[in-house]
Protein backbone atom coordinates (compact mmCIF):
# COMPACT_ATOMS: atom_id res chain seq x y z
CA UNK A 1 0.00 0.00 0.00
CA UNK A 2 1.19 3.32 -1.22
CA UNK A 3 1.08 6.53 1.28
CA UNK A 4 -1.14 8.89 -0.07
CA UNK A 5 -0.81 12.57 0.05
CA UNK A 6 -3.25 15.49 1.04
CA UNK A 7 -4.99 15.16 -2.58
CA UNK A 8 -5.09 11.48 -3.15
CA UNK A 9 -2.12 11.15 -5.36
CA UNK A 10 0.59 8.78 -3.78
CA UNK A 11 3.60 10.47 -2.31
CA UNK A 12 6.25 9.52 -4.68
CA UNK A 13 4.52 10.71 -7.91
CA UNK A 14 3.85 14.22 -5.72
CA UNK A 15 7.79 14.29 -5.20
CA UNK A 16 8.59 13.80 -8.70
CA UNK A 17 6.33 16.62 -10.15
CA UNK A 18 7.78 19.46 -6.98
CA UNK A 19 11.17 17.90 -8.01
CA UNK A 20 10.37 18.99 -12.32
CA UNK A 21 8.89 22.01 -11.09
CA UNK A 22 11.76 22.84 -8.85
CA UNK A 23 14.52 22.00 -11.59
CA UNK A 24 12.02 23.69 -13.94
CA UNK A 25 12.20 26.69 -11.89
CA UNK A 26 15.73 26.97 -11.02
CA UNK A 27 16.77 26.58 -14.83
CA UNK A 28 14.21 29.76 -16.01
CA UNK A 29 16.20 31.58 -12.61
CA UNK A 30 19.91 30.94 -14.53
CA UNK A 31 19.00 31.44 -17.79
CA UNK A 32 17.19 35.21 -16.64
CA UNK A 33 20.64 35.63 -14.98
CA UNK A 34 22.37 34.88 -17.80
CA UNK A 35 20.25 37.30 -20.03
CA UNK A 36 21.06 40.34 -17.32
CA UNK A 37 24.79 39.71 -17.45
CA UNK A 38 24.93 39.57 -21.44
CA UNK A 39 22.83 42.42 -21.39
CA UNK A 40 25.20 44.74 -18.99
CA UNK A 41 28.22 42.95 -20.82
CA UNK A 42 26.96 44.39 -24.31
CA UNK A 43 26.03 47.47 -22.96
CA UNK A 44 29.59 48.23 -22.18
CA UNK A 45 32.29 49.89 -24.27
CA UNK A 46 34.89 47.91 -25.13
CA UNK A 47 37.32 50.40 -22.70
CA UNK A 48 35.51 49.42 -19.71
CA UNK A 49 35.17 45.73 -21.05
CA UNK A 50 39.30 46.35 -21.56
CA UNK A 51 39.51 47.34 -18.11
CA UNK A 52 37.74 44.09 -16.48
CA UNK A 53 39.74 41.84 -18.98
CA UNK A 54 37.07 40.40 -21.59
CA UNK A 55 36.66 41.50 -25.44
CA UNK A 56 33.40 41.53 -26.67
CA UNK A 57 33.80 38.36 -28.77
CA UNK A 58 33.93 36.98 -25.00
CA UNK A 59 30.63 37.70 -23.58
CA UNK A 60 28.83 35.09 -25.23
CA UNK A 61 31.39 32.80 -23.39
CA UNK A 62 31.59 34.78 -19.72
CA UNK A 63 27.45 34.90 -19.73
CA UNK A 64 27.24 30.89 -21.08
CA UNK A 65 29.75 30.26 -18.32
CA UNK A 66 29.32 32.03 -14.61
CA UNK A 67 30.90 29.97 -12.66
CA UNK A 68 34.49 30.64 -14.75
CA UNK A 69 35.84 33.60 -13.92
CA UNK A 70 36.33 36.33 -17.24
CA UNK A 71 40.30 37.27 -16.49
CA UNK A 72 41.24 33.91 -16.99
CA UNK A 73 39.42 33.39 -20.63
Amino acid sequence: MSTMTVLGQPAALTRKVTGFIERARNAIQKQRQREKVRAALYGLNSRDLHDIGIAHSDIEYVASHPEIDPRRV
